[in-house]
């Protein structure tokens, strides 16, 4: 081959090559992209229930966007960012294709690409929803008792008093007596209402600091040792007064 005929055929070659790169690249700048949001309704994977609109991008001089849904026209939009809504209810429960095409102020076409869901009930997405929540509800609920559990754990048989639970701990309002607010306490703005386990009351409670309620243990503390003190020395005033009324029976 003679050196003319080969440099004819590298420039062939790098002809094809840098050809094709550019008409990828232009074709890439052409391209129009279809996306999906949700708006309101329930979206797992590709099985989706409610309001939802179609999403278009396309090249700067991308005129107007056609939605359809399979091969049905759903609408158009003529004015950037090209967005369309639609109602999942208004077309049959099954697989769906979604996909739009675009016109350029030049007159060339532009096709998206494809979008395949799954059109299911609202009772489909409520079970659906329920299938993923309960279970997620019964995993939270179940570690916070088990985080309870271990917190409380050590209590038994204890003469420390543990106000520090997982939903923090507080001071009655009632009775003045710390303790630690329970799960089941229903949570407000302003606090938790929760029942005193010394009282029984119900009450507004928020969760104090760690250091407050130290100190509220030790004075109850305090005032209950005063109080068996107390019980005690009363135990052993009437045991000497019997023992009194024993002997002056003997001596009569």
């Amino acid at each position: 081959m003679s050196r003319r005929k080969s440099w004819a055929l590298i420039f062939v070659i790098l002809l094809s090559i840098f050809g094709g790169l550019g008409t990828a690249v232009a074709q890439e700048e052409n391209q129009l992209t279809l996306s999906l949001s949700r708006d309101f309704g329930t979206g797992l994977g590709n099985n989706i229930q409610g309001r939802f609109s179609f999403r278009a991008e396309g090249p700067d001089n991308l005129t107007r966007v056609s939605f359809y849904i399979d091969e049905q026209l759903v609408g158009e939009d003529s004015t950037a960012p090209f967005r369309l809504q639609f109602e999942t209810g208004s077309y049959p429960v099954g697989i769906h294709t979604l996909y739009a095409v675009g016109l350029t102020d030049d007159g060339q076409e532009l096709q998206s690409n494809n979008i395949t869901r799954n059109f299911i009930s609202s009772s489909s997405a409520n079970r659906t929803v329920l299938l993923i929540v309960v279970p997620i509800l019964v995993l939270s609920i179940g570690g916070s008792l088990l985080a309870a559990w271990i917190t409380n754990r050590g209590r038994k048989g204890s003469t420390d008093i543990n106000v520090h639970g997982p939903f923090g701990g507080t001071i009655c309002p009632k009775c003045h007596k710390p303790f630690a607010r329970h799960i089941w306490g229903i949570n407000l703005v302003a606090g938790k209402y929760d029942r005193c386990p010394h009282c029984g009351k119900w009450s507004l409670v928020r969760a104090m600091n760690p250091d407050v309620l130290n100190a509220a243990v030790e004075a109850m503390k305090q005032a209950e040792a005063g109080q068996n003190q107390r019980s005690a020395n009363d135990d052993d005033d009437e045991d000497q007064w019997r023992k009194r009324l024993d002997d002056s029976r003997f001596n009569g």
